[in-house]
């Protein structure tokens, strides 16, 4: 009886860890990752991604699309290619929930000020933040712009240039998609007509000349 009891006991122990590692496991996950089609539960095929599963990028010499959703501080939607219209402007897109993607802003927006000939540095946040888990997806909008202002107050950053572009990654209009990133963060340097010059995937050691 008493080994019964302790197997017992053990079995729930084992059953409680698997449950708390599969909620740590999901928890774990990038804020904002979509693991099946939001509409039914499906994958999409690769000519609902663009015609193949790898998209290219947008690179040198291409104008660079930002006919998506865009939110601003105020969580109040813009039109970011009027943002940057007739600005030589460096984009970029990163990841709120990741250190080093947040970390990245503040060198970025460092060496603007210091080598980036009047550069206009926009941020914008690929990812909304805790959507689940905090009033739902009527929340991630709002819940993402608090975050954004944690993360400008807490990095000290000076620009008002911080955006959020919620990204559907299995939608074939999602930020990702459009655009074809490869990592992030990603940093596009397009001319004041919005055409791509220079294109940075991940954090940089950067030198003067770069931007």
């Amino acid at each position: 009886m008493e080994i019964r009891a302790r197997e017992n006991r053990m079995s729930g122990r084992i059953k409680s860890t698997c449950a708390l590692m599969s909620l740590a496991g999901m928890l774990a996950l990038p804020a904002g990752t979509v693991l099946a089609d939001s509409k039914d539960g499906t994958f999409p095929t690769a000519e609902e991604v663009g015609g193949q599963v790898y998209i290219e990028p947008i690179g040198v010499g291409k104008k660079l699309p930002l006919d998506f959703d865009t939110y601003d501080m105020n969580g109040a939607k813009v039109d970011l290619a009027k943002e940057i219209q007739g600005k030589r402007s460096m984009v970029v897109f990163f990841i709120s929930a990741v250190p080093v993607s947040v970390q990245e802003l503040v060198k970025i927006e460092n060496f603007a000020r210091s080598n980036g000939k009047g550069i206009n540095v926009v941020f914008v946040n690929a990812d909304t933040v805790g959507a689940a888990l905090q009033g739902g997806p009527k929340m991630a909008i709002p819940n993402t712009v608090k975050t954004m202002h944690v993360i400008k107050k807490e990095q000290k950053l000076q620009t008002n240039q911080m955006y959020v572009a919620p990204n559907d990654a299995l939608s074939g209009s999602g930020v990702s998609n459009r655009l074809g990133f490869r990592g992030l963060p990603t940093s596009f340097v397009v001319d004041a007509q919005g055409v791509v010059e220079k294109v940075f995937v991940g954090p940089q050691n950067w030198k003067k000349g770069d931007i």
